[in-house]
C-alpha cells in the first residue's frame, strides 16, 4: 500500500518560456496531481524557481525528482519535507461589512491572526493573510459568519531553512519567526473560542470554566486590599509571605506534601507556573514523556520551552471501566535524553484519578532512571469517587517531584489568575529565576483574595462539587441517546472525553458541530496521542445550557454519523 506524504520539490532552472510546459508535462504524463505551483525569479542569478507541492507515494516523488533533472534547462531539484523549508501561502479574502461594529469585530480577530486590511470599499473589506495551508483556512472559517465574497489563494512558497535568499548583504523582506513559533498552532480551545464568539447562538461546552461566582467573602477581602492600598505595589517575587505560609499548611494538611514556605512560588495562574518549570528545567535536546491525552497547553508550552521540540506521548489505555496507566509501556518510552515525566491529576480531558498504585509505578521508574515527575493537580477538590492522592506526597519521589495547584477551579477564581507551585529548595531556586523574568510577581489583589479563599470557609468547594455531581448526570443522560459514542464516566474534574464509534477527523467534525449545530466542543487530537476520535466536552457551564448544547451535540451526530 502506498503512503502518500506532503512533499515540496524546489527546481531551479533557467529563466527561459516553455520550462514550466516541460515540468507540468512530466507530472502529467505520471497522473500525478500538483497541490500548488508557483513560478519566482532568482535576478541575481537569473533563474527561475519552481516550487511545486504534491501529495504522493516518497518513492515515486524521488523518482520524478530524478527526471526533472534531465530536462535541459535544470540546474538543481531538490525535495523536501515541511520541517526543512520555510513555507507560506498568501490568501486575499474579501468580507462583506454592514456596519462599524461588524468591522470593529473583524479587526480584533485580524488582530489575533496577525492579518491585515489592504483595502476597504463601501461595503466590504478585503483582507490580507500570509501563513500555513492551515493558518489561512482557519481564519477563512472564523470570517464564514461575515459573509465572505470572494477568496483568492496562491500557492506556495518556500526556501530552505539555513539557506535563505537574500539580496545582496541585507534581506529586503522581515526576518523569519524563531522556529519555535513557526512549530505551534493556536490551541483548539482558543480557535473554537474565537469562531463561537463570532457565531450568535453558540452553546460553549469548551472552554473549562465553571459558571459559579467567586465566593462573597473573597471578593471583600480582595475589595479590602484595595481600599488599604497595600496591593498599588509589587510584592515579593515567590508571592506574599501570608499566603505562602498559608498554602505550606494547606499542602501539608491535605496533599501530605511536606515544603516550607520558601518551598512554594505563587504565580500567575498555572499555565505560568507550568511554563516557568519546563523553562527552567529544559535544554533543546531534553525529552520530557507526557501521559496522554493530556491538556493541549502542556504539549504547547514543551515545545515553546524546547524551540520547537516535541513531548514523548505515552497514551494511557482506554477501557470500560476507565483509562489505566500501562508502566511497562511507560518505561519503554525512557531514553537517555528523557528528563521528567508529565501527569495532569485529576486528568483534563479525560476526567481520570490515578490510582495510588499507578501513582507508585510512576515514582518507582522516575527514581529508577533519575527523572524529575510535574504533576499538574489544579483539579484536585474534585474528585468523584475516592480520594485525590498527590505523587508528591510519596517520601520516594518528594525530592525529585514539582507539584502545581491553583485557586481558578477550586474556588470558581479562573480570571483571578493565581496559582503556585511547590517542590524541593533546589528546585523553586531554578525554577524562580524565569518565575522572575515572566512575570516579576502575581498580581497582588489576587493574592490577598487567594488568601480570603485558603482561610475562609471552604465549604463553597462542597457546593461547586454538587453542582459538578449533578451536572455530570445530565451529561450521561444526554449521550444515553446515541450509540454513536462510547466513554468512561468521568472519576475527577469537569470534562466528558466520548470516543465515535466511527472513525472520525475529530477536528472537521468539531468545525462542523460549531457551524451547523451552534454547539462548540474541543476535538480530541490536540491533547495527544489517544485523543484522537474523541471530542471533550466541559460540564463546568450552567445546567441548562448544557442540557440544550448536549441536545444539539447528540442530534447532530444521530444525523450524520
Amino acid at each position: 500500500m502506498n503512503i502518500q506524504t506532503l512533499s515540496t520539490i524546489i527546481v531551479l532552472t533557467e529563466n527561459k518560456p516553455g520550462v514550466l510546459y516541460r515540468i507540468a508535462n512530466l507530472f502529467l504524463r505520471r497522473k500525478i496531481n500538483i497541490e500548488s505551483l508557483t513560478v519566482s525569479e532568482i535576478k541575481a542569478k537569473a533563474k527561475s524557481r519552481f516550487t511545486i507541492v504534491v501529495k504522493e507515494d516518497p518513492s515515486l516523488v524521488r523518482k520524478i525528482a530524478n527526471q526533472l533533472k534531465r530536462i535541459v534547462e535544470v540546474f538543481e531539484v531538490h525535495v523536501h519535507s515541511d520541517n526543512e523549508l520555510f513555507y507560506k501561502e498568501i490568501a486575499l479574502i474579501k468580507v462583506g461589512v454592514k456596519n462599524a461594529d461588524m468591522l470593529k469585530k473583524i479587526e480584533d480577530l485580524l488582530y489575533q491572526f496577525q492579518a491585515n486590511i489592504v483595502y476597504h470599499e463601501g461595503g466590504a473589506v478585503t483582507i490580507q493573510k500570509t501563513g500555513s495551508e492551515q493558518d489561512i483556512a482557519f481564519l477563512q472559517s472564523v470570517l464564514e459568519p461575515f459573509g465572505i465574497k470572494e477568496i483568492v489563494r496562491s500557492g506556495r512558497i518556500a526556501l530552505e531553512k539555513g539557506k535563505p535568499h537574500r539580496i545582496g548583504a541585507v534581506s529586503r523582506e522581515l526576518r523569519h519567526m524563531s522556529r519555535t513559533t513557526e512549530a505551534i498552532e493556536i490551541s483548539s480551545i482558543k480557535k473554537l473560542e474565537l469562531m463561537a464568539q463570532a457565531q450568535k447562538g453558540t452553546i460553549p461546552l469548551a472552554q473549562g470554566i465553571p459558571s459559579f461566582f467567586t465566593a462573597e467573602h473573597i471578593q471583600k477581602a480582595a475589595k479590602r486590599a484595595i481600599d488599604t492600598h497595600i496591593v498599588d505595589k509589587y510584592s515579593k517575587g515567590q508571592g506574599i509571605d501570608e499566603l505562602r505560609v498559608a498554602i505550606s499548611e494547606k499542602l501539608k494538611k491535605e496533599n501530605g506534601i511536606y515544603v516550607t514556605p520558601d518551598e512554594i512560588i505563587v504565580t500567575h495562574g498555572g499555565i505560568e507556573a507550568l511554563m516557568a518549570i519546563f523553562m527552567s528545567l529544559l535544554n533543546v535536546e531534553d525529552e520530557i514523556i507526557v501521559l496522554t491525552p493530556d491538556y493541549a497547553s502542556h504539549i504547547t508550552q514543551i515545545t515553546i520551552a524546547t524551540h520547537g521540540g516535541k513531548p514523548i506521548f505515552v497514551p494511557l489505555v482506554e477501557t470500560k471501566s476507565g483509562w489505566k496507566l500501562d508502566s511497562t509501556r511507560l518505561e519503554q518510552a525512557i531514553t537517555p535524553h528523557t528528563k521528567a515525566i508529565l501527569l495532569c491529576n485529576p486528568c483534563n480531558p479525560t476526567g481520570k484519578v490515578y490510582k495510588k498504585e499507578e501513582l507508585k509505578a510512576i515514582a518507582r521508574i522516575a527514581k529508577k532512571y533519575n527523572l524529575y515527575i510535574i504533576t499538574d493537580e489544579m483539579y484536585e477538590h474534585f474528585v468523584y469517587a475516592g480520594k485525590h492522592i498527590s505523587i508528591g506526597s510519596f517520601k520516594e519521589a518528594a525530592d525529585r517531584v514539582i507539584s502545581v495547584f491553583g485557586f481558578s477551579k477550586s474556588y470558581a477564581m479562573t480570571g483571578w489568575r493565581i496559582g503556585y507551585i511547590a517542590a524541593k529548595k533546589q528546585l523553586i531556586e531554578h525554577i524562580m529565576k524565569i518565575h522572575d523574568s515572566l512575570v516579576t510577581c502575581p498580581t497582588v489583589v489576587s493574592q490577598y483574595a487567594a488568601l480570603a479563599a485558603l482561610k475562609g470557609p471552604q465549604n463553597v468547594i462542597e457546593k461547586y462539587k454538587q453542582g459538578f455531581l449533578k451536572r455530570r448526570a445530565i451529561v450521561i443522560e444526554e449521550l444515553a441517546k446515541t450509540n454513536k459514542l462510547s466513554y468512561t464516566v468521568p472519576e475527577g474534574a469537569y470534562y466528558i472525553f466520548p470516543k465515535f464509534v466511527k472513525t472520525v477527523d475529530d477536528v472537521a467534525l468539531a468545525e462542523k458541530l460549531l457551524k451547523k449545530a451552534d454547539v462548540a466542543v474541543v476535538p480530541g487530537t490536540p491533547f495527544g496521542k489517544g485523543g484522537e476520535n474523541h471530542v471533550r466536552i466541559s460540564f463546568g457551564g450552567d445546567e441548562d445550557m448544557l442540557r440544550e448544547g448536549l441536545r444539539r451535540f447528540v442530534g447532530y451526530i444521530n444525523r450524520n454519523l
